[in-house]
């Protein structure tokens, strides 16, 4: 206290300061994810949760060829009918939509910048991802690699469609390529952060898209890719090592 208040500080101040830092101070999160490991936005949440560090959860596998998640069991936590799901204290609180999930699992964490503007450029390229990249690549994706397991194995992938959707893609990986160019940063705003996550589980599906020319052809967003793919949390999203925590 002594020192304090040679620093400066009164002893009122001095409780009130630490007050705050207890309040800012987050627990430790438990918490069960309901999601397929194969999935883009079960993976987001995933590769959040292992980037977070320190998140004590337990993983529960819903079995999409099975329906499991259009259950009502499930649809009781998850009205759509849609992985992931993150539940705590039981089933008392649950949360859908694995960006709203990701920024849950991320508070507290480095993941989310504490400068307010870095937060904010991070924010912003969460909606790019949404509104720009993931518009145009979900499409793609699904009718040229999950064609065969949504519509059946007599499905053909309408190749016109596949290319339209590439060629909508083309602005954004342009304005990616140029952001990337000129930060100079290895990650979208300084260090790693949410903004690198969300994009992540569409990067490893880029080259099963057609999209490996589109992406050699832009060296920095290239080299940005690679570095978010090699990743040993991201290693760990592709193992299927998450099945192993088992369910509470």
């Amino acid at each position: 206290m002594r020192a304090a208040a040679a620093a400066g500080f009164t002893g009122a101040t001095l409780v009130l300061v630490l007050r705050w830092l207890a309040s800012t101070r987050r627990p430790r999160m438990k918490g069960t994810l309901w999601a397929s490991p194969a999935t883009t936005c079960s993976r987001r949440v995933i590769l959040a949760l292992e980037e977070a560090g320190g998140r004590d959860y337990s993983f529960h596998p819903v079995d999409l060829l099975r329906q499991e998640h259009k259950s009502a069991a499930f649809t009781a936590m998850q009205p759509f009918g849609k992985v992931p799901v993150w539940c705590e204290d039981g089933r008392a609180f649950t949360l859908f939509e694995s960006r709203a999930i990701m920024r849950h699992v991320a508070t507290g964490t480095s993941l989310i910048p504490s400068d307010q503007r870095l937060a904010a450029q991070m924010e912003q390229w969460v909606s790019v991802e949404y509104s720009c990249f993931a518009a145009e690549l979900v499409p793609l994706y699904r009718e040229r690699v999950l064609g065969q397991q949504l519509k059946g194995p007599a499905h053909v992938s309408d190749e016109a469609f596949c290319n339209a959707r590439a060629a909508a893609l083309e602005p954004t990986l342009d304005v990616l390529e140029e952001h990337l160019r000129q930060s100079g940063g290895p990650y979208l705003v300084g260090d790693y952060s949410l903004a690198d996550v969300t994009f992540t589980p569409y990067l490893e599906v880029m080259g099963a898209c057609g999209l490996t020319a589109a992406m050699q052809a832009r060296p920095h967003l290239s080299a940005w890719a690679g570095r978010c793919l090699a990743r040993p949390a991201w290693r760990y999203c592709l193992s299927g090592e998450v099945v192993r925590r088992g369910a509470s």
